[in-house]
């Protein structure tokens, strides 16, 4: 790699300000005072968060971003002090791996003291990697022809920039741009200031590097997609090992590393920032409530809105209000356990279709258990925002309230986004009947395609649930959505989190339990047969490049379990019959 330093010196500094050359100087010269300050000049703001801005403009009919850095903490106004800037080493790495024919965006100027910022030449007719990767899995065939031919370049970029010594720090697909040139596909390299250079460079430092593209890409791509880009990696770094080896060390890295970033934001539900928000309503009353949400599951209308405190804090002025039926609510439910309204609920110029619980304490003596724990309602807003974080279906919790009187809870409220599903049952005994029903009825082929894409995302669902630790006490049909559409995949949607709990290890009692209740679920469907039931059990039990499974033993004990519980039932529904008839 060609040395920075000798890059650096190549670079004109007039003011303060650095020009990468004499063309970009002839440029900017006479812009300093918008590159110092774009609001004021106009720019357009592309993006904002706590640690850099980013603005948009036009000069000379040339597209420009420019790159604020912002001092986030007292420990980087230090650093800034002594010297190091991010704004001079994403130039620094730009420059050098520019010069390496590493493609990145071409720098222009950079200022690094007193105010750091960036600015580089705009890349035209792109896309993120990540909303491109989307795009083409959901354009079929000719989208995933696409994606093969960009998952050798992309191996291939990544392979070029370990090379020459350099790791990313942030590698995900975010921060590639994908160019689609004439049928030939571009890939650029971007948020460079969080790279790193090192003179020699470990296999386990390199493998690090790719688990977290792995994280990044993991729910996205096959076992088939990532070898492919593995063996092309290797062509490029020109490293040795064995292909297994590496796909080993990577996997177990990766793991690691998503357990970190799963934690990071689910910290995020606690705070005050971009995607959540804490209101105090006064008379005991709190609130959380959703500004905007990173991951939109699909179907989701209010996960593509944007909300703000103020309009949170009107909407939930009055808790009493949002529990009193009118004429535009349904009761779903009302028992002594609590109450359940879907109603229509407006949050500034936004009109969602929700739904509103409300829980009721059934146990005294809970009291004092409330007084350190989080209410219901809190603790299921926490955990749908982990399984969304998690990529695992579930309605969108819009907010939380709880009323406490020092540490005694005396009430809470849960907001969520309602879910145009059916419920499995439902869903399974429509579309799957003989004859066929629902509005565009199925043929016999097309409804052993579906209940197999059915069950088989069941057992996954329920899959991921325990490999992130979760474990739910209540999986039953109720509980269970089914989001279809003619010519998509079925997605299945968790509702009704009460149940769900993480665990810091799932037993095989656990995964035995879990699956009991889904195969208990399926025996109220008719039409699922034997045969449908333990394609749920394979959806659970394969996994990429396991092979075959011997499936009988969990087959038979999983059959006397659910006869067990079968028989539980039985009794419970009986001595309540009994007790009606003693009344």
């Amino acid at each position: 790699m060609t040395t920075t330093s000798d890059i650096m010196d190549q670079a004109g500094s007039r003011g303060g300000v650095h020009f990468a050359d004499d063309d970009a100087a002839a440029l900017l010269l006479r812009c300093v005072d918008m590159l110092e300050d774009p609001a004021a000049h106009g720019c357009t703001q592309v993006k904002q968060n706590a640690s850099r801005t980013i603005w948009r403009t036009i000069v000379d009919g040339r597209e420009i971003y420019i790159k604020h850095f912002h001092c986030r903490s007292l420990s980087h106004r230090i650093i800034h002090r002594l010297g190091a800037s991010h704004a001079r080493r994403e130039a620094k790495f730009s420059l050098a791996l520019a010069a390496a024919a590493v493609p990145t965006p071409r720098v222009l100027a950079w200022r690094a003291s007193k105010k750091h910022w960036l600015c580089t030449l705009g890349v035209t007719d792109c896309q993120a990697g990540d909303v491109w990767h989307e795009q083409q899995l959901a354009a079929g065939d000719a989208g995933r022809q696409k994606i093969r031919l960009a998952t050798r370049e992309l191996a291939s970029l990544v392979g070029q920039m370990h090379r020459q010594g350099v790791v990313h720090c942030d590698l995900h697909l975010g921060n590639v741009l994908v160019r689609d040139v004439a049928g030939r596909l571009e890939l650029v390299l971007m948020d460079l200031h969080r790279m790193k250079h090192r003179s020699q460079m470990s296999r386990r430092m390199l493998a690090a590097n790719l688990a977290q593209l792995l994280h990044d890409r993991m729910e996205f791509t096959t076992r088939t997609d990532r070898v492919r880009f593995l063996k092309h990696y290797l062509d490029a770094l020109k490293g040795g090992g064995r292909l297994r080896g590496w796909q080993v060390m990577i996997e177990n890295l990766a793991r690691p590393h998503s357990r970190r970033q799963y934690a990071n934001r689910d910290r995020r539900v606690h705070g005050d920032g971009r995607y959540f928000t804490h209101i105090s309503l006064g008379n005991g009353w709190s609130a959380r409530a959703v500004l905007s949400s990173k991951f939109a599951m699909g179907g989701s209308k209010a996960a593509k809105l944007t909300f703000t405190p103020q309009q949170w804090r009107e909407v939930l002025a009055d808790p009493d209000a949002l529990t009193q039926p009118d004429a535009g609510t349904d009761i779903v439910k009302q028992s002594a356990s609590g109450i359940v309204l879907r109603r229509k609920l407006r949050v500034g110029p936004h009109e969602l279709d929700v739904f509103i619980k409300r829980p009721l304490r059934k146990q005294k003596w809970k009291i004092l258990l409330d007084c350190f724990r989080s209410a219901r309602a809190v603790r299921a807003f926490v955990l749908g925002h982990e399984l969304l974080n998690r990529r695992i279906a579930t309605a969108l919790p819009l907010a939380c309230l709880e009323r406490r009187i020092g540490p005694v809870l005396l009430d809470s409220i849960l907001i969520t986004e309602s879910v145009d599903a059916a419920k499995l049952k439902i869903f399974l005994n429509t579309w799957l009947a003989t004859p066929p029903k629902g509005d565009l009825p199925l043929t016999v082929p097309q409804q052993r395609q579906l209940v197999q894409q059915v069950l088989w995302q069941m057992g996954r669902m329920l899959q991921r649930l325990h490999d992130h630790d979760y474990s739910h006490r209540d999986l039953k049909s109720n509980n269970l959505l089914v989001r279809w559409s003619p010519g998509e995949n079925p997605e299945i949607v968790l509702v009704d989190l009460d149940g769900l709990k993480p665990v810091w290890y799932v037993t095989e009692r656990r995964r035995y339990q879990g699956l009991m209740r889904l195969n208990v679920s399926l025996l109220e469907c008719p039409v699922v047969n034997h045969a449908g039931r333990l394609r749920m059990l394979l959806g659970y039990l394969r996994r990429p490049g396991s092979g075959r499974v011997n499936f009988k033993p969990y087959w038979r004990t999983l059959e006397v379990w659910s006869a067990k519980k079968l028989k539980q039932q039985i009794r419970s529904r009986q001595s309540k019959q009994r007790a009606t008839r003693a009344k």
